[in-house]
């Protein structure tokens, strides 16, 4: 009984440990996300890629009326555009950071948001990967208290 409970910990703890770290590369690795929503009337959406410097996002937003803001890192404003038909830019990040595209649909019909952005995970989703890791270490730890003499 301890030798199957000492073999079933270990295998978990070594599973724990290289999806922790698979994750850990994973979550500072930029991925491209699509960008798609519908804004009613009145509402806002506010977009926020971390990204590399030289990573990039493309975003087009057609409607009736609409404010588009889009700001680097450092709150910086890139571009701000009021518009009534259709807005496209391509974004190339010119420092690693936040990104901050804001879009307010200040019209009477729905205003549509399509493109793509480089991101990856914020700060939380590392350390949740990183604990992942740690928790398979603990987990191999317990094991060897099963282990046959």
């Amino acid at each position: 009984m301890a030798g199957t409970v000492y073999y079933a910990a270990l295998a978990a703890g070594a599973a724990f440990i290289v999806i922790g770290i698979a994750s850990s590369i994973y979550s500072v690795t930029p991925v491209d996300v699509p960008l798609d929503n519908t804004l009613r009337q009145g509402m806002v959406d506010v977009i926020t890629p971390d990204m590399n410097a030289g990573n990039t996002a493309a975003i087009m937003v057609t409607g009736q009326a609409y404010e588009i803001t889009i700001e680097d890192p450092d709150g910086q404003e890139i571009v701000f555009e009021r518009g009534n038909s259709t807005f496209a830019y391509d974004l190339t990040a010119q420092k690693a950071g936040e990104y901050r595209i804001t879009v307010n649909n200040t019209g009477s019909s729905d205003v549509n948001i399509a493109g793509h952005a480089q991101t990856k995970s914020s700060a939380l989703g590392l350390t949740a990967a990183l604990m992942l890791a740690v928790t398979g270490v603990i987990v191999i730890g317990l094991a060897l208290r099963f282990r046959r003499h």
